[in-house]
């Protein structure tokens, strides 16, 4: 088994997937008919995470042979696929969709930032909790089950701080508060994997190995199982944490424009209403 042929080979076409992402697309396109042409490239975007991240070698590496790559697929679904769709809505059709009294009401639960805060982290804390995670490794469906928990949580979780209806989203100062904090329990979770002692996680340890591709992790590409679990705590807490710190560096560069906007244009406004009044 060599590299090239591993990335070549083993693409797992999960039917299920493959109609979910194909259905999404339709879905969007019939009820949402976006007019720019961004939302439809980050709807697209997220729409093509979504897919390499469950039918990629990313799955099949994640599965049954290396946590770091399965820490990698997380990400992708917590980080990526979620704030991607959000920014593929646009304010017509979130506000058109709020007319509804059933769309509304779930909008305001995720719409607050404790509850979706709270989803959010103790959806990732509680599967990574060995026993469940080991758990959704060992049955397909408790696995699916996992993957859903993240996206919708995670979806919650972003709405706050990117809902297309602007004037909703939290304040400059709650969001800084929200990321950070958020970003903590990233920190802290993968800390404690990465100097965790070996076997949390077992079946990293002996995989399966159904693509015979464990010689080429540990001897080709020098992986092994202790190496694998460090490097997944490691992923969890550094990039995981670079996301949220960009984030951050957005918003205050966000707000530091509106104020520097404000201090010009509220001085011109003033005097025109002097003038006015003269």
């Amino acid at each position: 088994m060599t590299t090239e042929r591993l990335l070549l080979t083993a693409w797992d076409w999960e039917p299920s997937v493959l109609i979910g992402c194909v259905a999404l697309f339709f879905l969007y396109w019939r009820f949402f008919r976006p007019r720019k042409l961004r939302h439809l490239v980050f709807f697209l975007a997220s729409d093509l995470v979504l897919l390499l991240a469950l039918v990629s070698p990313i799955d099949s590496l994640a599965d049954e042979y290396l946590f770091s790559v399965h820490m990698i697929q997380h990400l992708l679904l917590v980080l990526a696929v979620p704030p991607l769709l959000i920014a593929g809505l646009s304010r017509e059709f979130a506000e058109q969709l709020l007319r509804y009294p059933r769309v509304l009401g779930i909008e305001r639960v995720c719409a607050n930032p404790a509850l979706a805060w709270s989803a959010a982290a103790g959806g990732f804390l509680f599967w990574h909790i060995p026993y469940f995670y080991n758990l959704a490794l060992a049955h397909e469906g408790v696995h699916i089950v996992e993957h859903l928990v993240f996206l919708v949580t995670a979806t919650v979780f972003w709405w706050p701080l990117l809902t297309p209806v602007t004037e909703a989203r939290l304040s400059p100062g709650k969001a800084i508060v929200f990321l950070f904090s958020a970003s903590l329990i990233n920190t802290i979770l993968g800390i404690l994997i990465s100097f965790a002692p070996l076997g949390i996680y077992p079946a990293y340890i002996h995989p399966r190995d159904t693509l015979g591709a464990l010689s080429l992790i540990r001897d080709g590409w020098g992986v092994s199982a202790h190496a694998d679990q460090q490097l997944g705590g490691l992923l969890m807490w550094v990039p995981a944490g670079l996301v949220y710190f960009v984030a951050i560096v957005a918003i205050v560069a966000q707000w530091q424009s509106e104020a520097e906007f404000r201090e010009v244009i509220e001085p011109d406004e003033r005097l025109a209403e002097r003038r006015h009044g003269q």
